[in-house]
């Protein structure tokens, strides 16, 4: 019974690396992911000007400078703070303009290119989501 049970989980790890390839495998294993820091953003003063960064980075991933990082943003910004979007991060810039609480998300997908092209699954998971603050005061 016990031999069975053993040629069972060969053939199960066998048709999963048939399924995903190795490199899939490789990448859950060894948690290569997109990963958005959580650093907080500064407090904002209204009229004041602002600056603020998001950066991210592939974790366990020597080359994270070979990923294409594409960021989204879903919420509401303060008035009069605007964003650029650089290779891996995000800029906030500008001049508050009311005061108050503004909660949004960034999502990052990434991507990568080998020798034969696009790699349409470069990480284990392709994309994430992290919730930011930018508090305005006066």
């Amino acid at each position: 019974m016990g031999k069975s049970k053993r040629l069972l989980g060969l053939f199960c790890a066998a048709g999963i690396l048939l399924l995903q390839g190795c490199d899939e495998i490789y990448e859950c294993v060894f948690n290569i992911n997109p990963e958005i820091h959580d650093k907080p953003l500064e407090i904002g003063l209204v009229g004041e000007r602002y600056r603020g960064f998001v950066t991210a980075e592939i974790s366990n991933e020597v080359n994270d400078n070979d990923y294409d990082y594409n960021f989204d943003i879903f919420g509401e910004l303060p008035p009069g703070i605007f964003y650029d979007i650089r290779r891996r991060s995000i800029e906030f810039y500008g001049t508050p303009e009311e005061r108050g609480v503004y909660r949004f998300k960034v999502e990052l997908f990434v991507e990568s290119y080998d020798y034969d092209g696009y790699d349409g699954s470069p990480t284990c998971s392709d994309s994430t989501v992290r919730e930011f603050v930018i508090q305005v005061v006066d």
